[in-house]
Formats: structure tokens, C-alpha cells, sequence
């Protein structure tokens, strides 16, 4: 059994280090999987993310998030059919006896083209930096490792290097439709978002070892969100699916999240503003189910998430996943009536 767990812990190792920093709602900040994905719905938003998973059985993932982005306001409204939106990311995590620290910023910018009164088109384009850095003692190699056991007193034959940077390069489309007419609100969420985007286009070189000539891969990633309000009802359902390709590896999550709208916009005053909670559940293939629900109070979001571990380790990890929570601020100006000013 411990030669398992050995295993089991060495597993999740390798998979560390190839990790991009993960976050269950990612739904919350857009701009991290798709530099086209955001300035549409709201001309600013900004929000801090934080999570704790795995601590039952390792020193598990801590991993701190937070983000703005803002729409650049345009003048000659009637004669521009586009604008562009702009934004910074910033991600921390920290995981593993080995202290793995991972320090990612990106600048995000994107083009949206107003096709009609509901649909927009947009193409973005992200530069950013990271780090990793290795600060722990319990540090192992595959060198160490004697085709049966690990064995400490063998030397790790690779030259290593404490930590590595990079310049890391993404792209990506996304198709927003938004619809008005609700009868509740004078701002209403999209119909339907779908996007692609691609991250570490460049394929930077990432590894600890000197003179080495491994790179990080592509990875791919389709989204799409739906929402869907009913007549003469404060009930929404917001159902998404997300899938993402790297270098063999694949991720399904898919789930939905259910709106109460306790009040709605003033269509007179404008003076009341949107007060609503939602709760969902998501499922990531072959790993973990998420609980979600969130709080919204003159678009200010609290929310919170906890993962339930169902992939192999839930013997070791005792189904414990990890707790997420999130503060989120929103500008909803609805675009089709005119490009907002901040």
C-alpha cells in the first residue's frame, strides 16, 4: 500500500509541473481562458479568486487569482461598428513538499465587431510572463528511482535549475449573442457565448533541467455558455461546457447554474439595481464534482465552490477536493444601445 501511495504522490508530481494554474470557476474570469471572451457583456469587471484543494493527504495546491478589464471607450458611436477591450491577469500557486511556486501575469486585448443589435464577434490576442520556482528541500527526481523503489541516496544525474521563465503568447475568437425584451431587468446576460482559443502558442521551452529541450504544449479549448431566462419569471438557467486539449490530455466539464432574481432594474428611475443568488453543480470527467453558488448585491458577486474528489485518489484524498471562493464586480452596460463610458 505504500509503494502505492509512492506512486500515486509521484503521478500527481509530474502532473504538477505541467499544470497551468486551475481554478473550478473558471467562468469568472474569462479573460484566463480566452483573451476574446470578455468587454462584451460587461464594459468592466474585476474580481479576486482563491483556493485551497488537496490538503488531506499532501501540502496540496494554495493558489491566490485576480483580474480587471475594462472596455476602451470609442467615440463617433453611430459610425464605429467595434471597440476594443483590454485587461491584466494574475495568478499565484503554491503546491507539494517541493514548495512548487508558480507566478503568471498576462495582458489581454481584444477587438469586438458589432455585427447587429445582438450579435458580436470578437478576436483577442494575450502576452504574458511566468515563473516557476522550486523553494522546498523534498525535492525527487526520476534519476532516483531505482526501477523498484525511490532511493534518496542516488544522485539526480540531470543538472537542475531552481526556476525557470517564460514569455507566453495565446489567441482566440469568441461569438456573443445577447438578446433584449426581458421584461425584469433593463440588462439582461447573453443568449449564448461560444469561443476557441489556443494558449502557449510559441510552445516556450519550461523545464528544470539545464540544456533541455522540453516545451510546454498547446493547449486548446472550446467553451460554450447558454442562458436562458423564462417569461415572466425571476428564474434563469445558465448551462456551460468546456473542453480542453493539451498534449494527449483532455478535460470535460460540464454543468449548469440556477438564478433567482430577488429585484430587478428600475425602468423608470434606474435607481434599483439587480439583487439575485444562483447555486449549481459541475462535473469534470473523471475527477471531480463541483457545488457551486454564488450571491449578487448591486453587481457585487460573493460566491463559493467546493470540489468533490471522484478519480482515483479518493481513497487517499477521502473525497476531499478543494474549497474556492470569489468577490466579483460588474459593469453591465448593455452595448447595443450605445458604447459605455467608464
Amino acid at each position: 500500500m505504500k509503494k502505492i501511495c509512492i506512486v500515486i504522490l509521484m503521478l500527481v508530481v509530474k502532473n504538477i509541473f505541467c499544470q497551468d494554474i486551475h481554478l473550478t470557476q473558471y467562468f469568472i474570469a474569462p479573460q484566463t481562458i480566452n483573451p476574446a471572451a470578455f468587454g462584451v457583456i460587461n464594459s468592466f469587471e474585476a474580481g479576486l479568486q482563491y483556493k485551497s484543494q488537496w490538503n488531506t493527504f499532501t501540502r496540496g495546491f494554495t493558489t491566490y487569482s485576480a483580474f480587471i478589464n475594462k472596455q476602451i471607450p470609442t467615440k463617433n458611436k453611430k459610425k464605429n461598428k467595434g471597440f476594443f477591450s483590454t485587461g491584466l491577469s494574475f495568478g499565484y500557486d503554491k503546491s507539494g513538499d517541493s514548495k512548487l511556486t508558480t507566478v503568471a501575469g498576462s495582458l489581454p486585448l481584444n477587438y469586438s465587431l458589432k455585427l447587429n443589435d445582438r450579435n458580436f464577434l470578437t478576436s483577442g490576442v494575450s502576452v504574458g510572463f511566468a515563473q516557476k520556482t522550486l523553494s522546498g528541500i523534498n525535492q525527487t527526481w526520476g534519476s532516483q528511482y531505482d526501477g523498484f523503489n525511490y532511493n534518496s541516496s542516488l544522485p539526480n544525474e540531470n543538472k537542475i535549475q531552481q526556476s525557470v521563465s517564460i514569455v507566453d503568447l495565446g489567441a482566440g475568437i469568441a461569438l456573443i449573442n445577447k438578446k433584449n425584451g426581458k421584461k425584469f431587468a433593463v440588462t439582461t446576460e447573453p443568449s449564448n457565448t461560444l469561443g476557441f482559443s489556443v494558449a502557449h502558442i510559441n510552445k516556450p521551452n519550461y523545464s528544470f533541467y539545464k540544456n533541455s529541450n522540453e516545451r510546454l504544449l498547446m493547449r486548446f479549448n472550446l467553451y460554450e455558455s447558454f442562458n436562458y431566462s423564462f417569461s415572466g419569471s425571476p428564474f434563469s438557467i445558465s448551462p456551460s461546457l468546456m473542453l480542453q486539449y493539451q498534449g494527449g490530455a483532455s478535460e470535460v466539464i460540464l454543468g449548469t447554474m440556477f438564478h433567482y432574481q430577488l429585484s430587478g432594474d428600475s425602468y423608470i428611475t434606474g435607481l434599483k439595481k439587480t439583487t439575485s443568488v444562483g447555486f449549481g453543480a459541475f462535473y469534470r470527467f473523471k475527477d471531480a464534482l463541483a457545488i457551486n453558488t454564488f450571491i449578487e448585491i448591486k453587481k457585487i458577486m460573493f460566491g463559493a465552490s467546493y470540489d468533490v474528489n471522484l478519480s482515483t485518489l479518493q481513497q487517499t484524498s477521502k473525497n476531499k477536493g478543494g474549497l474556492e471562493i470569489f468577490i466579483k464586480i460588474k459593469n453591465t452596460n448593455y452595448l447595443y444601445k450605445g458604447f459605455s463610458k467608464w
